[in-house]
C-alpha cells in the first residue's frame, strides 16, 4: 500500500549497483569490454499496470488444485487407539527373488495397524519410503501407492550395485492428517506476527488474515494481496515500519494432540526385510539428454551415489572446483527470489568461489544481498519474498512481492537467470493464500519470458524436514504439489529438491547440510551450462 511513495524499487537499486561495478571494471580493464556483464536495464514504472488475480480466476484455479491435492480421510471420528501406530505397522517384501539387478524394481507391502495391532480398513496414512546404502552414501526415494484399504505398496527402482536396505517412515497417520488439514484451513491465526510502528512502542499483532476487527490493511495494488495489523493507538496505520515473528498458539485439544505427538509421527516402522545385494546390469548405457527447460521430473527424479546426485531428468554435471563454477557463470546475472533455503545457495557460492565477493549494501538479512565476481563478470542477487515471513525482524523496505520485482527485470539478452522459491512460510495457511501468491508469480513469469525469451527460469521445489511447531512434511507436500501443478506446461525448470532432501542419509532438515546444498546448486548449473 505504501510502496508507491517514492522509494526506488529494490531491483532498480541493484541494477544501478551492478552498472557501477561494471563501469569500474571497464575503466580498469578497458581493453576487454564487458559485453555481457551489465544486467538488463530496469523496466519503467509499472504501477499503472496490475497483476492482480481476479477472484473468479482464483476460485476456478483453486477448485482444480484442491482436486490435485485430495487426500483420503477417515470414515468418521476415530479414537486414538484405532489410529495408525508406527509400533504395530509393518512391511514385507513382495515377490522376493534370488538375484536383483540395476534397472529392476522391487516392491514392499505396507500393512497399517492400529495401536492394538488390528489391521486398518482404510487408507490415508502418509509414508515416506527410501532405499539406501549407508556405506556407499547412496539413496533413492520410493513411490508409495495407497490401496485405500489399510495396505500400501512402496516401489523402488534399483539404481546402483551393492548392498541396499529399505526404510519406511510413518510421517502421519490418516487421523492426524485430518486434524492438520482442518487446522490449516480454519486456524490461520495459529502462527502470528508482531507489527512495529514509528513513534510508538506499541507492538501489534499482524497476519495475512485480519487478526481482529479494528485493523490496518496494507494492500498491494499490483498483486492484490494484503497484510493486516491491529490498529495502534498512536501514530496510525501509516506509521507501520516492519514486522517480526510473534509466536504460535496451542490450537489442539488434548485428544487431538495425542495424534500429533512426537511418539507417533515421523517414526520408522519395523520389518523383517533384510538388506540384499544388487548386481550390475549386463549393459550400462546413459541415454539421458542434456539438461534443458521444460523437461518433466520422473519418479524418482534422481539418486545419490557416493554423495553425488545423479539426475534422471537429464545428464547433470558436477562442478567440483570454483573454476568450474566461474566458467559456467561467466557473463551472467542471476536473480534468486525466495526464502532462507535459497539464501543457503547464495551463502554457499560466496564461500565456495573466492573471486565472488559480497557487496556491502549496508543492510542485513532479510534485506537483499548482492555478490559480484569482477574477474569473471557475473553477479548473484538474493532477495527474500514478501510476507508472511517468520523471521527475527524485517523492515517493510526490505521485502517485496516477487511478482512485482519480476516486472522490473528483462531484456532480450543471453545470461539472464531467475530462480524462484516460495513455500515454507505458507505451510500454516489455507491453500488459497499460497495459490494466490503463486498465481501472481506465474503471471509475472509468463510476461518475463515473453519479453526475455532467452532467460532461464527455475522454480525450486520445497525441502523436506519442516518439523517445527505447526509444520509438517505433509503440509509441505501439499504445497509442493500445488506449485508443480501451477507451473506445469511452462518452459521453466522445476528443480526437485524435495527428493534430494528426503533420500539423503543425513536426518531431514529444511535447511540441509552443505553436501546437499552443493548438489542442488550443481543441478541448477547443469541447466545453465548443460555442456
Amino acid at each position: 500500500m505504501f510502496r508507491a511513495g517514492g522509494r526506488p524499487p529494490i531491483t532498480y537499486i541493484f541494477t544501478c549497483c551492478l552498472f557501477f561495478v561494471a563501469g569500474c571494471i571497464y575503466r580498469s580493464l578497458w581493453t576487454h569490454p564487458l559485453e555481457k556483464f551489465s544486467p538488463p536495464a530496469p523496466k519503467g514504472n509499472i504501477w499503472h499496470q496490475s497483476n492482480k488475480v481476479s477472484s473468479t480466476a482464483l476460485e476456478q484455479e483453486l477448485q482444480t488444485l484442491m482436486k490435485v491435492i485430495e487426500w483420503p480421510e477417515p470414515p468418521g471420528p476415530t479414537d486414538y487407539e484405532f489410529s495408525t501406530s508406527p509400533n504395530t505397522t509393518e512391511f514385507h517384501m513382495l515377490f522376493p527373488r534370488a538375484t536383483y539387478y540395476v534397472g529392476e524394481y522391487v516392491e514392499v507391502l505396507i500393512i497399517a495397524r492400529d495401536h492394538k495391532g488390528r489391521p486398518k480398513a482404510y487408507g490415508g496414512d502418509y509414508f515416506q519410503a527410501k532405499l539406501h546404502s549407508p556405506m556407499l552414501k547412496a539413496g533413492v526415494t520410493g513411490s508409495v501407492t495407497d490401496h485405500r484399504n489399510g495396505t500400501y505398496t512402496a516401489s523402488f527402482l534399483l539404481l546402483w550395485p551393492g548392498q541396499v536396505e529399505i526404510s519406511i517412515t510413518l510421517v502421519h497417520s490418516t487421523e492426524a492428517i485430518a486434524i492438520l488439514k482442518d487446522k490449516r484451513e480454519t486456524r490461520p491465526d495459529k502462527v502470528y506476527f508482531y507489527g512495529y510502528f514509528h513513534g510508538t512502542s506499541e507492538v501489534m499483532e499482524c497476519n495475512v488474515k485480519p487478526p481482529g476487527k479494528d485493523v490496518c490493511e496494507y494492500h498491494d495494488p499490483y498483486t492484490g494481496e494484503s497484510w493486516f495489523c491491529m490498529r495502534p493507538k498512536q501514530g496510525g496505520c501509516s506509521a507501520y515500519k516492519g514486522h517480526a515473528a510473534g509466536g504460535s498458539r496451542d490450537i489442539l485439544t488434548s485428544e487431538e494432540a495425542r495424534f500429533l505427538d512426537k511418539s507417533v509421527k515421523e517414526k520408522l516402522i519395523s520389518s523383517k526385510v533384510e538388506s540384499f545385494n544388487v548386481f550390475s546390469p549386463t549393459t550400462n548405457v546413459d541415454s539421458r539428454a542434456h539438461c534443458s527447460p521444460g523437461l518433466p521430473n520422473p519418479d524418482p527424479s534422481g539418486f545419490y551415489f557416493q554423495d553425488i546426485w545423479y539426475s534422471r531428468v537429464c545428464k547433470n554435471r558436477a562442478f567440483p572446483h570454483p573454476a568450474n563454477v566461474t566458467e559456467c557463470l561467466r557473463g551472467k546475472i542471476i536473480y534468486i527470489f525466495g526464502d532462507s533455503t535459497t539464501k543457503q545457495w547464495w551463502d554457499f557460492l560466496l564461500s565456495f568461489v573466492p573471486s565472488l565477493q559480497r557487496q556491502d549494501l549496508h543492510a542485513l538479512f532479510p534485506a537483499p544481498q548482492l555478490a559480484v565476481d569482477t574477474s569473471h563478470k557475473f553477479a548473484i542477487q538474493w532477495q527474500m519474498h514478501e510476507k508472511p515471513l517468520y523471521i527475527m525482524y524485517s523492515d517493510k523496505q526490505n521485502v517485496h512481492y516477487v511478482a512485482s520485482e519480476l516486472e522490473r527485470i528483462g531484456g532480450n539478452k543471453e545470461g539472464l537467470v531467475v530462480v524462484i522459491n516460495c513455500m515454507a512460510h505458507f505451510v500454516t495457511y489455507p491453500v488459497k493464500v499460497y495459490a494466490q501468491r503463486l498465481l501472481g508469480i506465474r503471471d509475472s513469469v509468463v510476461k518475463l519470458m515473453k519479453r526475455s525469451p532467452l532467460a532461464k527460469v527455475f522454480i525450486k521445489s520445497g525441502n523436506t524436514g519442516y518439523v517445527y511447531t505447526h509444520g509438517s512434511d505433509w503440509l509441505s507436500l501439499q504445497l509442493d504439489l500445488v506449485m508443480r501443478t501451477m507451473f506445469s506446461g511452462l518452459p521453466v525448470t522445476i528443480l526437485d529438491c524435495w527428493q534430494m532432501t528426503s533420500c539423503h542419509y543425513l536426518p531431514p532438515d529444511i535447511h540441509p547440510a552443505p553436501v546437499i546444498v552443493k548438489n542442488e546448486i550443481d543441478l541448477l548449473m547443469s541447466f545453465i551450462c548443460p555442456t
